[in-house]
């Protein structure tokens, strides 16, 4: 028979050619043996990690117990005063709770996905939660994060099986899932409007309206948010206040928005990404009909309530919106299969099937590069700065200031006798000191700016370890000043001026003992040791707790290349005025400075008057050529008096590459 051909028409599908690994039995072992390799990777880097300001964070709040804090529900600060009860003063514990987590994560994905896709593909889905970043970077740090996704995971399994049987038990698992959800996190609040509104808008999720399990899970849900509403009604919601008044930066800026896009592409996997986007198009769109288009809601509804937010509150977080990718990890097994299985050709078969396996291939090459970070940064190794520039987490070591904070005590207890209490800027620094380096350590805070904003005062109010605590236990007694000196302390507004005129009227017979600067450099703090006056008195310049020098640029621990070209900035003053400045490289002048400016726009504040050049107090320069060469250095500036004596700034560390 002749048969004819069209010669546009498309080539039919190879369709399905057997599975990749074997049975489900092969391939669940396969991805128990993934979990393995993964649980020991991320106890390794959990191992090398210093603690992050968020663990001490939970764990100082939860030693104070109370129904919520300032800025937070109470779920993970109750959850490290547990763990650090059991399991003793330090963060290892913390940590192994929070593998714990991660680990179940997988399994939760695979309930989430069993009701609405086969069991293989089930079984993928937590096999691509394995190695989907945004979902297995948790495990590592002590962080709600991973409480959050894995019980959006259950929650959204619940859901799905109560709206198909209708059973009481998982109206009731959804419930607890939301209300443990809402104790973790306010951002757990996002996927339970995605909820409500498939309730309101999609016809399988309107006739659930009339199951009184519906009412159970909401009650539920309520319960786990009420310790915090009733803190935040007792205490003029300090919750609201933070994040919704004070945080948010209003501004259209679409450039933010493509950041945190891509950012979310990025934290996703791409071939993720791409897979998961076509399964919530196909769940909300092709095939709407189904109860799957519930997880299409949330994972689409969390993602679009972050970037639609970006547009116009640039303090949106880079993690905020992962939880869309938990539920949306269903749909990955399906579209990548049917891609593969829709080639028309063995070569377009084999160029698909390398297309999918750069997902993962993607993942573990991070995770290497990850690992190795990691591994520098715990042990400060040298390598290239261009790759040490990369790395922006604040995971200093605080427990090396231990050594010189112990000194400073002594020093203190010298001049002032045995009583002597500790005080920081504030509950950023505060909780560093308190953990894990000393247990029951109590440190005072002098209600900075930044507590100010969070609402955080408040709670050290009700601990009794704010600044008029610190007034009222201590006055005529001594005090370890430990201070975080910010880069920006004369440029940055009138609040961190106000707020040192304020402490500078709060001691007398203020020492300065030294500087501890924290490896790789950004962190300087500031020891001094005083006592503690029962009133403020007026301020009156110079105070030894504001820089007579001071440099602006370059920020501490900056990066800078040997052609650098940058005008930097800086002040000096001194009460009897100074008539030039010169810039050090390793104790070495380096370059004059032009001293003696005062920028239209840019004036210092009153507190530096008491130099008689005031307000021509600014400096300015650049490095000449050849004055940067590659390396670790060390730069300060050094200022001449009208006297013609000199004083040298406190030496700051900066990279050349």
């Amino acid at each position: 028979m002749t048969q004819f051909y069209e010669l546009t028409a498309e080539k039919p599908a190879l369709g399905p050619r057997g599975q990749i690994i074997g049975d489900d039995r092969l391939l669940i072992r396969a991805g128990l043996i993934l979990l393995a390799v993964m649980t020991v990777w991320k106890l390794y880097v959990a191992l090398i990690t210093n603690v992050l300001w968020d663990e001490a964070h939970f764990v100082i709040s939860g030693a104070h117990l109370d129904l919520a804090y300032p800025d937070i529900p109470a779920g993970y600060p109750w959850l490290a005063r547990l763990v650090t009860t059991i399991g003793g003063w330090n963060v290892l514990p913390l940590r192994l709770v929070a593998l714990a987590i991660a680990t179940a994560i997988p399994f939760a994905v695979w309930f989430m996905a069993r009701p609405v896709t086969s069991e293989r593909n089930a079984i993928w889905a937590a096999i691509i939660a394995l190695l989907c970043p945004a979902v297995t970077m948790n495990g590592p740090i002590f962080y709600p994060e991973g409480g959050l996704q894995l019980l959006l995971a259950l929650m959204a399994g619940c859901l799905l099986r109560a709206m198909t049987d209708n059973g009481l038990k998982w109206w009731v698992g959804a419930g607890l899932c939301a209300g443990l959800g809402l104790l973790a996190h306010y951002r757990f609040v996002v996927p339970g409007l995605a909820v409500f509104a498939f309730l309101l808008a999609h016809p399988l999720g309107r006739r659930q309206w009339s199951q009184p399990g519906l009412y159970v899970t909401a009650g539920l849900a309520a319960l786990g948010l009420l310790p915090a509403v009733i803190y935040n009604i007792a205490n003029d919601w300090p919750a609201l206040q933070f994040h919704v008044v004070q945080r948010p930066r209003l501004g259209l800026d679409l450039q933010f928005v493509v950041t945190l896009v891509v950012t979310q592409i990025v934290f996703a996997n791409p071939v993720f990404f791409i897979a998961m986007a076509a399964g919530a198009k196909k769940a909300l769109w092709d095939e709407h009909d189904k109860p799957a288009a519930l997880l299409g809601y949330i994972g689409v509804g969390v993602f679009g309530f972050y970037v639609v937010q970006a547009l116009f509150n640039k303090t949106v977080m880079p993690h905020w919106p992962l939880m869309a990718f938990v539920p949306l990890l269903v749909f990955a097994p399906g579209v990548l299969i049917g891609y593969v299985d829709r080639a028309a050709s063995d070569r377009g078969r084999v160029f698909r099937t390398v297309l999918v396996a750069l997902g993962p291939a993607i993942t573990i090459v991070a995770g290497v590069v990850f690992s190795v970070m990691a591994y520098v940064s715990a042990n400060q190794m040298p390598i290239p700065y261009s790759l040490r520039e990369l790395d922006s987490s604040e995971t200093e070591n605080w427990t090396l200031a231990e050594p010189d904070l112990t000194a400073a005590l002594a020093r203190a207890k010298t001049r002032f006798g045995p009583d002597i209490a500790i005080a920081a800027n504030g509950h950023n620094s505060a909780v560093r000191l308190e953990f894990p380096a000393v247990k029951g350590r109590q440190v005072y805070t002098l209600n900075d700016p930044d507590d100010l904003k969070t609402r955080f005062v408040q709670a050290r109010a009700k601990w009794r370890l704010d600044r008029d605590s610190l007034v009222r236990d201590h006055a005529g007694k001594g005090v370890v000043l430990v201070l975080n000196a910010p880069d920006y302390v004369y440029h940055e507004g009138k609040a961190e001026v106000d707020f040192y005129k304020d402490i500078c009227g709060l001691f007398d017979d203020v020492e300065p003992f030294g500087v501890t600067e924290l490896p790789p450099g950004r962190v300087a703090l500031q020891l001094y040791t005083a006592r503690v006056r029962a009133t403020t008195k007026p301020f009156a310049g110079p105070c030894p707790l504001l820089p007579s020098l001071y440099v602006g640029q370059p920020t501490r621990g900056a990066y800078l290349t040997t052609d650098d070209k940058t005008n930097y900035f800086g002040v000096a003053v001194d009460p009897i005025g100074i008539t030039k400045v010169d810039v050090l490289i390793d104790g070495q002048v380096t370059t004059p400075t032009r001293y003696g400016l005062d920028p239209e726009g840019a004036r210092m504040p009153d507190v530096l008057t008491f130099d008689p050049n005031y307000p021509r107090v600014q400096f300015d320069f650049k490095f000449p050529d050849g004055a940067l060469t590659p390396g670790e250095h060390k730069l300060s500036i050094r200022a001449t008096r009208k006297d013609g004596t000199t004083v040298d700034s406190q030496p700051r560390t900066l990279y050349v590459k």
